[in-house]
């Protein structure tokens, strides 16, 4: 990849609104964060799975309880899986 490349990806609108969406997880309640989730569809929930997903590997706990499928391998069967129900 050449040094212009990555400048384009990181002005591009598609990280443009996974920044936002990590910056409205970080803002938000475990439960919000969930919510915001569930409802979403598509590119938008991708975008949620890897802002949460980011989270929980800087350390976030209470996502981890919330999402534990997100978890890095090493941590994911230490909590069951939520309902989608």
């Amino acid at each position: 990849m050449r040094q212009g490349d990555c400048q384009c990806y990181v002005e591009s609108d598609e990280y443009k609104a996974y920044k936002e969406i990590e910056e409205q997880i970080a803002h938000c309640t475990p439960e919000q964060a969930w919510a915001m989730y569930y409802v979403s569809a598509g590119v938008v929930r991708q975008n949620i799975a890897m802002a949460v997903t980011e989270h929980i590997a800087r350390g976030n706990k209470a996502l981890l309880v919330e999402f534990p499928e997100f978890a890095p391998a090493a941590t994911a069967h230490v909590l069951p899986a939520r309902s989608l129900d």
